[in-house]
């Protein structure tokens, strides 16, 4: 399931992309290793064909790279006091396993896979710091790659899974449509199996009531108000109209009752609750 990223998370990326960092800098402060400058170069601002012919030639230093591993933290780790250089390196790690795909499988063969990401999720209680946001895109990425394989990392990727859905309610809870869509296209990536539904449900009080909130301001209803949108007395012209007047745009209510229907493929589990 493929679905255009989210207008503010990509502006946000590119912006990083963009930034100079001063890697020597950053290596004589002892930051980062000469060793990892020298690959980050390697792949940094290169063609993707170039990009993914460097990875497939020496995958287990780049798993080191952002994973870690007998010789050495993360990057991630070892720049734990460097924002501009974590910002930097999380994008580039989307970029990464987005353009290379043999990347992500080889990610998923390491001991703790997610380890040193999980905690950047609770980096900030701000709901725009971009540290957060950018690690929720890539372990998306990195879990959704899991899934498509059973045999992958299934026991941590179930540990993983309730931290990200915790982190991307948050911002479904927001104001902040942008920020709600973002999340909500997320869940969209991570609800591909039985197991992480089955998660995602567990948590509904803080995933499945902020989408039907969503999903009542976009039928002009209150949380506890009747809406005709419920009894069925709304047409959809009707209820696009109250949703654009209500702040919810046709996008973001496009991508949460995706969501919802994803989520109804446990009907068994769900069903009588989600009609309430």
């Amino acid at each position: 399931m493929s679905l255009d990223p989210p207008t503010y998370l990509n502006s946000l990326q590119n912006n990083i992309r963009a930034r100079p960092i001063p890697w020597e800098g950053a290596v004589r402060a002892g930051t980062i290793t000469e060793n990892d400058l020298k690959r980050i170069k390697a792949v940094d601002k290169v063609r993707k064909d170039q990009r993914r012919q460097t990875i497939e030639a020496d995958t287990d230093a780049y798993r080191s790279l952002l994973l870690g591993g007998d010789h050495g933290k993360s990057v991630l780790e070892s720049a734990a006091k460097r924002a501009d250089v974590i910002q930097y390196m999380l994008v580039l790690a989307s970029d990464l396993i987005n353009d290379v795909p043999s990347l992500g499988p080889a990610l998923l063969e390491h001991s703790s896979p997610y380890k040193p990401f999980l905690p950047l999720l609770s980096h900030s209680t701000n709901p725009e710091d971009p540290i957060p946001l950018l690690t929720s895109s890539f372990l998306s990425s990195l879990i959704s790659a899991a899934q498509t394989d059973s045999t992958k990392s299934s026991s941590e990727t179930d540990e993983a899974l309730p931290k990200l859905y915790s982190y991307l309610s948050t911002l479904t809870k927001s104001q902040d449509s942008g920020l709600q869509d973002i999340a909500v296209q997320e869940y969209s990536a991570l609800l591909r199996t039985k197991k992480a539904r089955e998660l995602f449900w567990k948590q509904r009080q803080d995933t499945v009531n902020p989408l039907i909130d969503i999903l009542r301001a976009a039928a002009g209803a209150g949380r506890d108000n009747d809406s005709t949108m419920w009894s069925g007395g709304a047409s959809i012209r009707s209820a696009t109209e109250a949703g654009l007047s209500g702040g919810v745009g046709l996008q973001l209510l496009y991508h949460v009752l995706l969501a919802i229907w994803q989520l109804s493929f446990e009907g068994t589990l769900i069903g009588k609750d989600l009609e309430k």
